[in-house]
């Protein structure tokens, strides 16, 4: 299939990264404090090492005219703000020197070329695309009145590459939770509600695995408690937010008339709210490296099961990524049997052995905590390499 038009090139593209090995995300909004600041055509997210992790973001033109020039810069000053590894730009434009310039700035370049014997390799319709999977969102008329099904993807997206970490893995939780719930209650769309469930869940997944990068040499204890604090309180892990809580509370209690009283009952409230946060769920199973090492590939499992172009009863998660999402499901309170969590045989909600016991079986709904917050240079013409896809070029990680 040779690339035609802009959205089929991105996917293009991002069908090449993830055979590359990356987690990789179309069209992901960059929002700085609840602001849209642009789109990214396409962003990636690798890990090479429990201790080493990969971003880049890739911007995809196929215009008649192109300005690649133009959008050289512009990707080298959206890479400076997004603080990520590796920029690329993917451009129609046959300009010999466009390369040069590209590579002066440390910027890679898929060539109209390259694309276009990509395009003539790759598959790109085994999964659905991203049009194809907000066309099945859409088709549940009220998802907009039932909560704006398409801007809580967005969302969770754009937490992902906006602000990482903890804060991102909180709002991705809570749209799991969202669609997780919607599965249960809206019965004609438990497709669509599972598989944006899935992808959130994915999201989540990456999200926590760039959280977890700093705590990678400590200790168990350490590691513990650095989760407990990231995913209660939505920052690194590193107990700002708790110490602004106490600069907070300390000026309460100093400047104001029963200042110590007032301060004392909101340190009471405010603990009482955290302590329904349930972190140690999360903590208690990502604490251990051996399950957190599993985060970046049941990530990627996730978001090929939510784009399958066949039905999700036809399909079984890996034991990784059932447990993962058996943690999540707990975390959040909701029905672990709307998912595909156990081996199923009537499709999707309809588990063979539900699992009902564990951490978090209850049925209350645990409180979630609040917001808080690549390529080398080009090659050869003609020169390949064992599967003739990727002529003269070394793999980005």
């Amino acid at each position: 299939m040779a690339p035609t038009k802009g959205p089929m090139l991105e996917e293009l593209v991002r069908a090449y990264f993830a055979r590359q090995g990356f987690y990789v995300l179309r069209s992901v909004p960059f929002r700085f404090e609840g602001e849209d600041v642009t789109d990214v055509d396409v962003w990636l997210y690798g890990r090479q090492a429990a201790s080493s992790r990969i971003r880049g973001i890739v911007d995809v033109k196929n215009k008649r005219s192109p300005k690649a020039f133009e959008r050289v810069l512009w990707v080298k000053g959206l890479q400076a703000v997004i603080n990520c590894d590796r920029a690329i730009i993917a451009t129609t434009d046959t300009n010999s020197s466009l390369v040069k310039f590209a590579q002066a700035q440390k910027i890679a370049v898929l060539s109209k070329n390259f694309l276009d014997r990509l395009g003539k390799k790759l598959e790109v319709g085994e999964r659905l695309t991203l049009e194809q999977f907000l066309e099945c969102i859409h088709a549940y008329a009220a998802q907009k009145q039932d909560g704006d099904w398409i801007s809580v993807v967005s969302e969770a997206k754009s937490a992902v590459a906006s602000v990482g970490g903890f804060p991102a893995f909180n709002k991705a939780m809570l749209a799991f939770r969202f669609f997780a719930s919607r599965a249960e209650v809206r019965t004609q769309h438990r497709d669509i509600a599972v598989r944006c469930a899935l992808l959130t869940a994915g999201l989540a997944c990456i999200a926590l695995d760039s959280a977890l990068e700093k705590f990678v040499f400590e200790e168990g204890e350490r590691r513990y408690a650095g989760i407990v604090e990231g995913v209660t309180y939505g920052d690194g892990g590193d107990g700002r937010m708790r110490q602004s809580i106490d600069v907070a509370l300390a000026a309460l209690a100093e400047g104001m008339q029963n200042g110590r009283a007032i301060a004392a009952q909101a340190r009471e409230q405010l603990t009482k709210r955290l302590a329904g946060v349930r972190a140690d769920i999360v903590a208690e199973h990502f604490a251990r490296e051996h399950n957190a090492q599993h985060l970046f590939p049941v990530a990627k499992e996730f978001d090929d099961y939510a784009h399958d172009v066949t039905p999700l009863s036809n399909r079984t998660l890996s034991i990784e990524a059932r447990a993962i999402l058996g943690v999540f499901a707990d975390f959040c309170g909701v029905s672990r049997t709307v998912l595909p969590i156990a081996v199923q045989d009537a499709g999707v909600g309809t588990p063979a052995v539900a699992q009902t016991e564990g951490p978090g079986a209850a049925s209350v709904s645990p409180t979630l905590p609040a917001e808080s917050a690549l390529v080398s240079a080009q090659p050869a013409e003609g020169e390949s390499n064992e599967d003739g896809l990727l002529p003269n070029q070394r793999p980005l990680i």
